[in-house]
């Protein structure tokens, strides 16, 4: 037999292994010995394509989902069917990010919001603006200096462009509407801040009763500014941990005011910044917050119905019943 005649061999050889291996994964997984799609994503550290990794579309009309970009922030808010994603991951989950988009039935964003020039908040910029359209993208004031030399993704005036999504640069306590809720601009950048961090756009969704605060990577610095101006009006149902739950971010006294009753932390799995940190979730302990991780659980969904929030994680979809 030839050496083409063996390389072909093979390859047809370890395609059937892979089929059988995903055949007996999609129908056993779970069981025994045998890993579901969500503990192989996990053992893996980064995001999957499948239908077991993807959130699911929820019936709910105000819904959260915190979507698992691996070590990064993508977070989509749906109101009555409008959307709006808040930063869109590192480059390496553009798939994972464009098929969850595409699972949860989005076909145009109302906004699409960039807390800070970070590559895990801004890697895909370009696939979003390219794939969906986008009627305006929210930025925080920000020029890199000598010191700070982080900035936008190049070309991203020439994105939103092609998009027809309009720049805009949000400033504090400017509103935009979504569905019937709001999104209220707390902080848009600051001349302050010593790093770009704390330059975060931070951002809270109300709907009804139901608030979403989410600071992008502010930290301890940015959450003091934050509470010496808004004080107790923080208060947040659910909080997007700062900065992937590092310690720099999630002071007790910022999380004293906000209370929220649930704090859902994105990162990857035995990331090498060690997020989340144990001080963080020992502050989050402090408050009585429920957490949420995207590491360990995967995607999160969180609805907010009859003035409850209800939480579903990919992993309770993909791992059958006892």
């Amino acid at each position: 037999m030839t050496g083409k005649c063996l390389r072909r061999l093979a390859a047809c050889v370890l395609a059937g292994m892979l089929v059988i291996v995903a055949f007996v994964i999609q129908f056993a997984g779970g069981k025994g010995i045998v890993p579901s799609w969500q503990t192989l994503r996990a053992r893996l550290g980064v995001p999957l394509q499948t239908e077991e990794s993807a959130p699911q579309a929820s019936d709910g009309t105000t819904t959260v989902y915190v979507l698992d970009v691996g070590q990064g922030d993508a977070v989509l808010l749906c109101q009555d069917g409008s959307y709006c994603l808040i930063d869109t991951g590192p480059a390496e989950a553009e798939d994972a990010l464009l098929y969850d988009l595409q699972t949860l039935d989005v076909e145009t964003l109302d906004y699409l919001v960039l807390t800070h020039p970070h590559a895990d908040h801004t890697g895909n910029v370009r696939a979003v603006l390219q794939n969906f359209p986008v009627a305006a993208v929210l930025l925080p004031s920000w020029q890199p200096n000598g010191e700070e030399t982080a900035d936008w993704p190049r070309h991203l005036a020439d994105y939103a462009a092609d998009s027809g999504a309009e720049i805009i640069t949000a400033a504090a306590r400017d509103s935009f509407p979504l569905g019937s809720g709001t999104l209220d601009i707390l902080q848009g950048g600051s001349d302050d801040a010593d790093n770009v961090n704390d330059a975060s756009l931070c951002t809270l969704f109300t709907a009804g009763d139901f608030r979403f605060l989410d600071t992008g990577d502010a930290e301890e610095a940015a959450e003091q500014r934050l509470l010496d101006t808004y004080g107790a009006t923080l208060h947040a149902t659910l909080f997007k941990a700062g900065h992937h739950g590092s310690y720099t971010s999630n002071s007790l006294a910022f999380l004293q005011a906000a209370r929220p009753g649930a704090v859902a932390v994105s990162c990857g799995l035995d990331n090498d910044y060690g997020h989340p940190h144990r001080a963080a979730l020992q502050n989050f302990a402090e408050v009585g917050a429920e957490v949420y991780r995207t590491d360990l659980q995967g995607s999160l969904t969180f609805v907010w119905h009859n003035n409850a929030l209800h939480v579903e994680t990919t992993a309770d979809i993909a791992e059958p019943a006892a």
